[in-house]
């Protein structure tokens, strides 16, 4: 194993809960099916795919190189992926609300605020990892402070580019995704609100990972 992967295993709740969360995917998956929800249905599949990829690349590729461990050091993290699980498992179910058979998103006027709280959240955490193992890897001594930055300027670029791309499509594939500016600078603001809470979070409980000193 590779000096610079420090492999964790997971403890007995974190396996709970990441196993629970794939299988309440799983369970948006079935209700998607029987009630005719189609972007249930899409969300839950692109949801069981990443976690199949996730799975995959951990049995086939063990031992990770360290010229591209940074990128796909959150795939190894199970606190990371810990966080996408939940991630996916409020999102994909709030698309259509078991027993209530309704979408959130659509039924509640600022419904995507949740989603997009805890995509800034998950995304931020991603982005973090991989500060935090490229300045590790390449001896960059990065402080818990400097890596704050770097992924919360990965985290706006994202977000920025994101909004863009629902732009483009609902003036092509996608019309009823439409919304005004100001709901997508909502959605932009609510990402950072909960990339912002997620950053406290782990330089609180050094959990999923360790950030070390701030400066």
């Amino acid at each position: 194993m590779p000096e610079f992967y420090e492999k964790r295993k997971l403890s007995c709740k974190e396996d709970v809960v990441l196993a629970l969360s794939i299988f309440v995917v799983f369970l948006d998956f079935v209700n998607a099916v029987v009630h005719h929800s189609d972007t249930q249905l899409r969300t839950s599949i692109f949801a069981l795919l990443v976690f199949l990829f996730v799975f995959t690349v951990r049995k086939l590729y063990p031992n990770p190189s360290k010229r591209i461990w940074p990128w796909i050091s959150p795939i190894y993290d199970n606190g990371v992926m810990i966080i996408v699980a939940v991630f996916f498992l409020f999102h994909v179910t709030l698309l259509n609300v078991p027993i209530l058979n309704v979408d959130l998103y659509n039924v509640y006027e600022n419904g995507d605020i949740i989603g997009h709280s805890l995509g800034g959240l998950m995304m931020w955490t991603i982005f973090a990892k991989m500060a935090l193992e490229y300045s590790r890897v390449n001896n960059k001594n990065w402080s818990a402070k400097t890596i704050i930055k770097y992924s919360m300027l990965a985290l706006f670029v994202i977000g920025i580019l994101w909004e863009f791309i629902e732009l483009a499509a609902s003036l092509t594939i996608l019309p009823h995704v439409d919304e005004p500016i100001s709901n997508k600078i909502r959605d932009i603001i609510m990402e950072f609100i909960g990339a912002g809470l997620m950053a406290v979070a782990v330089l609180k409980t050094k959990y999923p990972f360790d950030l070390g000193e701030w400066e």
